[in-house]
């Protein structure tokens, strides 16, 4: 048996924004060529962004190479 409220499901949400202001609708290329001069915390941003939302495995792995790089 459920508590009362919980049938309307989990309680917390997370919202992930854009890293930056366009980034909806550049291509993967274009996100790419300016991940060389994101800072850790846009970098991680990226990689969210798009297991949240695009899911584009290519700028996924530039964004994760890019973090071990600057480590």
């Amino acid at each position: 048996m459920a508590e009362p409220g919980a049938e309307d499901g989990a309680g917390a949400q997370v919202t992930i924004d854009e890293p930056w202001d366009g980034y909806r609708v550049m291509n993967a290329g274009a996100v790419i060529d300016r991940l060389g001069g994101a800072t850790p915390a846009q970098l991680a941003a990226v990689e969210l962004y798009e297991l949240a939302h695009r899911k584009r495995r290519t700028v996924i792995a530039a964004a994760q190479r890019e973090l071990k790089r600057q480590s």
